[in-house]
């Protein structure tokens, strides 16, 4: 039952799959099946660390050049820097990618930066998926009590349908005015008109209730896949064209360039990691209110009566899972900052922040008009 119930909505509350192929993204770089015998961005990347290199070893001969005009000794420290920065590039990507070597090794200079980030990321994603098991248990039975809710609202409907079409047939009007009196009758066609117009308000309760959960739960998922693409767009660009930044700090004026970009891409790396931190406790609030939301489709759901109560006060059930998307969306925005408080002088991409910032508050504003709509 659970597993129809949530096709309905048509998004869940948590959909790792899609995640992951999300975090997968820029494995299209060497991807042979994307454009055919290599990825998109392949070309660029090998003429980034082409160039990168051989700046370098042009860098160095000059400067042993320079060092051989003067009659000056070689200084290897000084010829150290240019010819580091080429033997980086050489191992910018695994070797067995870019066939620079014959080793075929898998290991490279970017894994090697990202090795503990990952390693974070990989605890603190083991924590958001221990909570998220539990999350997942508490959605279900929320949607299981909704289709007991709305099992027996349409049973409670059909009662009022039958009620007012009763009132409306002439010959069975006139049977009975005749054996209770016109007084009766009139009670009877307002208690019918009155059960049929509660039903009819509550169904519409109800279906906005849908509707609020459905968009509380993709207000949720805008937040989180932002995140998580805005770091693979960075990431994708830092990789692609920091060979470029190494190059260029080659050069008097840019000295600290590759320091900057080691700066941004440990930054970015730990936006994984800083997600998943922040995803475990935007869960532990999902996991507080779906409690309530249980609570009050289990108070509902009990019997009939109950469920009449319901229908001559609705309300929205999904209310509080709606407050808590909006305040999870403004959580997520605090992973560019403490992803860059991890690293010494990191940078804060603010365009990941300002998108979240900006989707919680156009979130924020339909859910006002949505309201005063409703007021009205």
């Amino acid at each position: 039952m659970g597993d129809d119930i949530l096709s309905d909505f048509g998004i869940h509350l948590l959909e790792e799959e899609i995640d992951d192929v999300i975090f997968q993204t820029n494995e299209f770089l060497t991807d042979a099946t994307f454009t055919g015998a290599q990825g998109p961005f392949w070309w660029i990347l090998q003429m980034c660390m082409a160039l990168a290199a051989l700046f370098a070893i042009i860098m160095a001969a000059g400067m042993a050049y320079k060092m051989m005009v003067k009659k000056e000794p070689l200084d290897v420290m000084k010829l150290f820097k240019p010819l580091a920065v080429a033997v980086i590039m050489s191992w910018w990507y695994p070797p067995a990618d870019t066939g620079i070597t014959n080793s075929g090794s898998s290991w490279c200079v970017l894994d090697f930066l990202s090795y503990i980030p990952n390693a974070i990321g990989s605890y603190t994603h083991d924590l958001y998926q221990a909570e998220a098991l539990q999350i997942t248990d508490k959605f279900e039975e929320v949607q299981q009590l909704i289709y007991v809710r709305d099992t027996m609202y349409t049973s409670l409907q059909a009662q009022a349908d039958i009620a007012r079409s009763g009132t409306m047939d002439p010959a069975l009007v006139e049977s009975t005015m005749e054996q209770t009196g016109v007084e009766e009758v009139t009670e009877m066609e307002k208690d019918a008109s009155r059960l049929w117009f509660t039903s009819l308000v509550s169904g519409a309760t109800v279906c906005l209730d849908k509707i609020v959960m459905v968009i509380a739960l993709i207000v949720y998922r805008i937040g989180w896949w932002a995140t998580i693409y805005c770091q693979q767009i960075l990431l994708g660009m830092l990789t692609i064209f920091g060979p470029i930044q190494w190059a260029f700090s080659l050069l008097p004026k840019w000295e600290g360039a590759w320091a900057k970009w080691m700066t941004r891409y440990l930054t970015v790396h730990f936006y994984g990691a800083m997600l998943y931190f922040v995803g475990f406790y935007v869960l532990l609030l999902f996991d507080i209110v779906l409690c309530i939301q249980v609570e009050n489709l289990t108070a509902i759901t009990a019997s009939e009566t109950t469920m009449a109560a319901y229908l001559q006060n609705s309300f929205f059930s999904a209310g509080y899972l709606m407050a808590a998307s909006i305040v999870a969306l403004k959580c997520l925005n605090l992973v560019p900052d403490l992803a860059a408080w991890m690293i010494p002088e990191g940078d804060t991409a603010f365009s990941t922040r300002n998108f979240g910032e900006g989707v919680a508050q156009q979130a924020k504003m339909s859910a006002t008009g949505a309201m005063h709509s409703l007021m009205r």
